[in-house]
């Protein structure tokens, strides 16, 4: 269930342009790269080269020297990318911004192959500026190390994964409809086989699009239209009563009126707008020009877009007055707020970005149904229980509501938000810590160890609130993956040096003696505190597989356990305080993607766990005063007393390492000395509860992970035997990691019985780190090992 604005409709460009910027973004640890190179031997992108101009402001095409233009010979690109040349901006660059200055440089390269730049002395000399960045830039290519293909493309996953047919006719008559089929949504080309006769339709005269089109850039639509114009304005003055040519030079606005009032034949020209506007840019501003004086003329305010402005407006009057009002009437009055706008979320100037309050509106609305009365219950499960009902919604939606709305709105939305908020959370906080003062969380032994099965990945994700599995689950489901989330709670107090060791797999070989100034336990076999080095050393001593330090994520051997960690969320929370919420929707893409991806490199199941959660409150959660000489070490809401003494305002509980060691906790919500907008440390039923995730592909009861069972040279030819797995798979032998340059002289199938023989392509990476990968029939990587020439394994 998706609870942030709609986005708009994706495209085959869309994903296009995402795939080859992606190439540009460094693995971790690794530097960026110089450049991204597209290199298209068949000239198969070319007609798309206008589109591409305007959705990638860095990107530079190999041709004649025309800087305006952003083309120019090898010499004048290598300038560009060695910050040379101050030529592009040009006539199209002269508006780039800062942040697109800063993008990595793509260069397009017609008529020139990957192996031409490889060639060496034998490279063309007019090419030759350009073969250094082969090693300083990164190529975009199919993962099988081939130049990329527009079919190749639109089959793989990156392409939207489209059942496209084989056929030479289909092929031509793909080249011929490129620059439409790009353009064209993506739900409209998924869930059937695509064929000659698709791609004929899409090149066939559409008046609605043409119109459409026409309006929003009347000249480039007439130049592109051509020998087809004069048919076209036939058909308008035939079919819509409108005349593209009427003088005065008000068609436009003509045309607008009639647009936006859907009449007869016009319905179906809005509805073709409705269904995709980001498609058409311009038609926004038309329709601005062209609203009629009188509002008796409008029709369906729907279709206006000063009416939604003046709507939107309205509402932020009423959503500025919710702080005066108490928190159960401001409930009431969101909750008829939501009701009166909820329309306005399906309009088409909500998807494009034109409605903030009113997409806002969908979570402060949950927000306001669900922290109505306060969580409690007669003992922790109570509590626990009635959280995961519905309280974990009031959390989710309280960022989801920022998430919604840029910092220009935020003025409005975050006060709206704290109101609605903050007494929910602290009335739970406390009812939570009386519940736990009855009845105590378990100790950090008292919970099932955290391990993973063979073949199976523990992914440690700091600070994974309960709300953020829940919609991490979401997100897993929506690429077809099966997650499970479980509760947990966390060890206390909740800050990761005390509760990360708790959901490790060495948990039984952690004890606590003195509750230090870190609040750090320590291993039972040297007693030296617990830090993330000695626990990552100790889960190799174990046997897990540490993953992450570069990128090197697949399974090295049947039966293997991994253990990966990000600090992420913590680290963003603790930085950026009230600005959270805007960064937790991409932190969770990015997240669903290694989880993705590490199931796609081998491993059966992904366990995912956290440490903690926090709480997040917009202006900052209230303060409560800690004398510094009554502490030994204050965090932000929980500190270790000098001596045996305690304020009668603040509660005292006992460490979950060691029950004879006692720490304090701020009574409620409340931080000590401070006013963070986020912390942790504290009992609160967001701290404690925490999600424990356990992600594997639908229907994996089917054939096993593949795995490299072994690794044999003889000279500079690798032969490998690989196990598991089914269908068709490529072997490939990489530079570095597993998703570096391919160094194969050509990549090899694996036979039925697992066997395939590589040939390395040159010498000159003798002594190099290799990386032996095996991939399926769209690219993914099914296993990879680390090896070197002359190295068996």
């Amino acid at each position: 269930m998706n609870l942030l604005p709609q986005q708009p409709r994706e495209t085959l460009l869309d994903l296009l342009v995402e795939s080859v910027r992606k190439r540009g973004v460094p693995a971790g640890g690794e530097a960026p790269p110089a450049a991204v190179l597209w290199s298209d031997p068949e000239r198969e992108w070319e007609p798309l080269l206008a589109l591409l101009r305007e959705r990638l402001p860095e990107l530079r095409i190999l041709g004649e020297y025309r800087p305006g233009r952003r083309t120019g010979p090898a010499i004048w690109l290598r300038c560009e990318v060695d910050g040379g040349s101050d030529e592009a901006g040009g006539a199209d660059g002269a508006g780039e911004s800062g942040a697109e200055r800063e993008r990595i440089p793509i260069l397009y390269l017609p008529r020139v192959s990957r192996q031409d730049l490889r060639a060496g002395e034998e490279c063309p000399d007019r090419l030759k500026p350009l073969v250094e960045l082969l090693h300083r830039g990164a190529v975009w290519r199919h993962s099988n190390g081939r130049d990329w293909t527009v079919a190749g493309f639109f089959r793989s996953s990156a392409g939207g994964g489209l059942d496209l047919a084989e056929d030479r006719r289909t092929a031509k008559a793909l080249r011929g409809a490129l620059d439409e089929a790009v353009m064209t949504p993506l739900a409209q080309l998924r869930g059937r086989r695509l064929e000659a006769d698709d791609f004929h339709r899409l090149q066939v005269e559409d008046l609605a699009r043409d119109l459409l089109r026409w309006l929003g850039d009347p000249d480039g639509t007439r130049d592109r239209l051509g020998d087809r114009w004069n048919a076209f304005c036939s058909r308008c003055r035939k079919e819509l009563d409108f005349d593209p040519e009427s003088g005065g030079g008000g068609a436009d606005v003509q045309a607008g009126q009639q647009l936006g009032q859907a009449a007869g034949s016009w319905a179906a020209v809005w509805e073709r707008f409705a269904e995709a506007p980001d498609a058409f840019p311009g038609i926004e501003a038309v329709l601005r020009r062209s609203q009629p004086a009188s509002r008796l003329f409008l029709g369906d305010p729907a279709r206006w877009p000063n009416e939604n402005d003046r709507i939107e407006a309205a509402l932020r009057e009423a959503l500025t007055e919710l702080p005066r009002l108490t928190q159960p009437k401001a409930c009431d009055r969101v909750v008829q707020l939501a009701r009166e706008h909820g329309k306005r979320r399906e309009w088409v100037w909500a998807r494009l970005g034109r409605s903030p309050l009113a997409l806002a509106l969908g979570p402060l609305g949950r927000l306001a149904g669900a922290a109505k009365p306060p969580l409690g219950g007669e003992g922790p499960e109570e509590a626990a229980a009635a959280y995961l009902e519905r309280g974990w919604q009031a959390d989710a939606a309280a960022w989801e509501a920022l998430a919604a709305v840029g910092a220009a709105d935020e003025t409005v939305v975050a006060p709206a938000v704290r109101q609605l908020l903050e007494p929910w959370l602290d009335g739970s906080a406390r009812a939570f810590q009386e519940a736990v003062r009855c009845r105590p969380l378990p100790d950090a032994g008292e919970q099932p160890v955290v391990e993973a099965d063979e073949d199976g990945c523990l992914f440690f994700v700091d600070g994974l609130r309960y709300d953020l599995g829940r919609r991490l689950a979401e997100r897993l489901e929506g690429r077809g993956l099966r997650a499970e989330v479980r509760p947990r709670w966390a060890a206390l107090p909740t800050v990761t040096a005390t509760a990360k060791p708790a959901v490790t797999p060495i948990a039984p070989d952690i004890a606590g003696e003195t509750l230090g100034e870190d609040f750090a336990p320590q291993f039972v076999e040297t007693g030296r505190p617990v830090e993330a080095r000695g626990l990552r050393a100790a889960l190799g001593e174990r046997g897990y597989q540490i993953l992450g330090a570069g990128g090197f994520d697949a399974p090295r051997s049947a039966a293997s356990r991994g253990w990966i960690e990000t600090g992420e969320i913590d680290e963003t929370g603790h930085h950026e305080q009230g600005g959270l919420p805007r960064q937790l929707p991409q932190i969770l893409d990015r997240l669903a993607e290694r989880i993705a991806g590490l199931l796609e490199r081998g491993w059966r199941a992904v366990r995912v766990v956290t440490d903690h959660g926090w709480l997040w409150l917009p202006g900052g959660l209230p303060r409560v005063d800690l004398p510094k000489h009554l502490t030994a070490t204050r965090w932000a809401r929980c500190a270790v007393l000098a001596g045996a003494g305690s304020p009668e305002e603040v509660p005292r509980w006992p460490w979950s390492w060691n029950r004879g060691e006692w720490f304090a906790a701020a009574p409620g919500i409340a931080c000590f000395n401070k006013s963070d907008a986020f912390a942790h440390g504290g009992l609160s039923i967001q701290e404690c509860l925490t999600p424990d995730l356990l992600v594997t592909r639908s229907g994996e009861a089917a054939a096993p992970p593949t795995t490299i069972e072994s690794i044999a040279w003889r000279w500079f030819r690798c032969s490998l035997v690989a196990a598991g797995g089914a269908g068709r798979r490529t072997a490939d032998l990489r530079l570095g990691g597993p998703a570096g340059e391919s160094v194969a002289a050509e990549p090899k199938p694996v036979e039925a019985d697992g066997a395939a023989s590589l040939l390395l392509a040159g010498d000159e990476h003798e002594a190099a780190a290799l990386s032996l990968v095996v991939l399926d029939e769209n690219g993914k990587i099914l296993a990879a090992r680390e090896t070197r020439v002359g190295e068996d394994s």
